[in-house]
């Protein structure tokens, strides 16, 4: 029992990087910290969208745990207070820090297929390069078309080195110790106490109020939910390598294609989905790889427990609906693309 009660709250202490990153965020935008570095951007290329297309770039290729969290703090520097505007955010973010799984060398999803298959990272590539391209249109095409010029306050300003070294530089230190292994409640703990101190706001009530509770309630209950689903993953993968059913057939490949999606969607974890998508193709042929990572990536994508969801939801105030309309959007352009390329 006891074993099980640590492992429901394993990864809790994420819980502390959103809470600093809150005051990051909150004080960087009360006090205009990063006004400098955005108006520079602003001024070179004319375009408020682009600000964010930046900031969206730089969350989305961060090799961190939690860059969600990261990059919804740098796009609530920017974020507008109104609300329908507001709201558009939070599918920004998640949209630019998810295509991340389909190529990058550092993260789980690439190193064990690679590992499994016996792949060199070139062939990866070119093996799920279908799905890497059609993300990344839908993805650009989303972002661009859905945020407005005039829904982005950024204002033409003057720049200066000194204000961007004294207000961003510590941010840009902070993610790289992050990156380089440093523990994230250390780094971003610093980081808030740094920009309390440059800011000179020691009013706790004043601190606590850039602190959104609800996201931490709601991300905390998604946590502690995934981790008990999580708990399943071997009598799933039992299941998957158990099945009697002919890949070959249609009734075959359509109730194990549905058992390793409905899997992905409960258990909402890249490491579990990407695990069983390798196991299904290890039992039913490699030559089916494709078609099962793209129906198990879908399932984590829309996942309920998936936290992601729930700090863009809170967090900007975006409906569910809308993630879900992009999201099913998004998986189905996936699963059509991996359906051609394996069956025709």
């Amino acid at each position: 029992m006891e074993i099980l009660s640590l492992a429901l709250f394993k990864g809790i202490s994420y819980l502390w990087m959103l809470f600093f990153i809150m005051i990051v965020a909150g004080l960087a935008k009360q006090y205009e910290l990063f006004a400098p570095a955005y108006s520079y951007v602003k001024n070179t290329f004319r375009s408020n969208r682009f600000v964010v297309a930046l900031l969206s770039a730089i969350g989305g290729v961060l090799p961190i745990e939690g860059r969600v969290t990261v990059s919804a703090g740098l796009l609530d520097t920017v974020a507008p207070k109104e609300t329908e505007s507001r709201k558009k955010l939070g599918i920004v973010d998640y949209l630019a820090t998810h295509h991340y799984y389909l190529w990058s060398p550092l993260e789980k999803t690439v190193i064990l297929p690679i590992a499994a298959f016996g792949l060199a990272y070139t062939a990866w590539i070119g093996m799920i390069a279908p799905l890497l391209v059609v993300s990344l249109v839908f993805i650009t095409y989303y972002i661009w078309s859905q945020i407005k010029e005039e829904e982005i306050p950024i204002t033409p300003g003057r720049f200066k080195l000194s204000a961007v070294i004294r207000n961003v530089f510590p941010m840009i230190v902070a993610i790289g110790a992050y990156v380089a292994g440093a523990s994230h409640i250390w780094c971003f703990g610093l980081l808030a106490l740094y920009y309390v101190f440059i800011t000179q706001q020691w009013d706790p009530k004043k601190l606590l109020g850039h602190i959104k509770w609800d996201v931490i309630a709601i991300v905390a209950f998604v946590i502690v939910l995934g981790n008990f689903l999580k708990s399943y993953e071997p009598a799933m993968t039992a299941i998957i390598k158990g099945s009697m059913f002919d890949p070959t057939t249609l009734i075959g490949m359509l109730v194990i294609s549905i058992l390793g999606f409905v899997f992905s969607f409960l258990m909402g974890s890249s490491g579990k989905f990407i695990a069983l998508a390798v196991v299904m193709a290890q039992v039913f042929g490699p030559q089916y790889f494709l078609w099962f990572f793209a129906l198990d990536y879908a399932g984590y994508l829309l996942s309920p427990t998936h936290k992601c969801v729930m700090v863009g939801n809170t967090y900007f105030g975006t409906p569910l609906s809308t993630y879900y309309k992009a999201l099913g959007t998004w998986s189905a352009l996936l699963i059509l693309t991996a359906g051609v390329f394996t069956f025709i």
